[in-house]
């Protein structure tokens, strides 16, 4: 077990990337904070992995709230005398048409992409400090590589993710806290349903791919989230590590 008796929380965590990571982190001996604000299908997530042997807690919270954080730090702290790793994974996407992008939909993805990511950072900094190390894993993008057409809002957060993450690698590497971004390609998730059965938006995305399949499964991710999150990546820090089938590489 990789991250035996760590203490991990994963944003986002009971469905899609955030829950197969929040799976596999118990699978593999940490306790995960489940934070996400649908209490109940967070709830089930955590039975289902109690129910496989291992150790997992929900805890609510709207983490585009500042508040709303500092509170469930404070929380899983209480519950499990410290965070060892946190996983930004909570995240959303609006595909629109930068013309007629709305004021809401820009907040909306600036609030949950990015202002939540530095805050949830800011918040674990402290308990990090006390343990004298710490794993922070930012989930970015293929698309804070490469931009993408009626995304403007989007890769912009997730191009934001590449740059917050090296400048607090800068910051807090000599504390011994890593923070690293992981840049997922194509996952199939709730949160793209509708871009999987979107035929003009496949077209576009096969062509660039050489006409192979680029959807991928979550739980083709947590094989290199549990490594940034062990002792195999102490000297891996301010990197983005993508996960994309050779998206980009192109």
């Amino acid at each position: 077990m990789r991250l035996k008796d760590k203490v991990a929380i994963v944003t986002g965590g009971s469905q899609g990337i955030g829950e197969a990571i929040s799976r596999r982190y118990a699978r593999e001996g940490a306790r995960v904070a489940i934070v996400n604000r649908r209490a109940a299908l967070a709830a089930s997530v955590v039975e289902s992995i109690k129910a496989d042997g291992g150790e997992a807690q929900a805890f609510p919270a709207d983490i585009t709230k500042v508040q709303e954080i500092y509170r469930v730090v404070a929380e899983v702290t209480r519950v499990w005398g410290g965070v060892d790793i946190l996983v930004n994974n909570a995240g959303t996407y609006i595909v629109t048409p930068a013309e007629t992008t709305t004021e809401q939909d820009w907040q909306t993805m600036m609030d949950t992409n990015l202002k939540a990511v530095f805050f949830c950072c800011q918040a674990v900094i402290p308990e990090f400090r006390k343990r004298n190390k710490g794993k922070i894993i930012n989930l970015g993008s293929i698309f804070g590589n490469d931009g993408f057409p009626m995304s403007s809002a989007y890769c912009a957060t997730k191009g934001a993710i590449v740059l917050l993450t090296k400048t607090l690698c800068l910051e807090l590497r000599d504390q011994n806290i890593n923070v690293n971004s992981l840049a997922p390609g194509y996952i199939r998730t709730q949160m793209n349903v509708a871009l999987q059965n979107d035929e003009g938006f496949n077209t576009m995305s096969f062509g660039r791919f050489g006409g192979k399949n680029v959807w991928m499964q979550p739980d083709e991710l947590t094989g290199a989230a549990v490594f940034l999150a062990s002792a195999d990546s102490d000297s891996v820090n301010g990197t983005t590590l993508f996960v994309d089938r050779g998206w980009a590489a192109y």
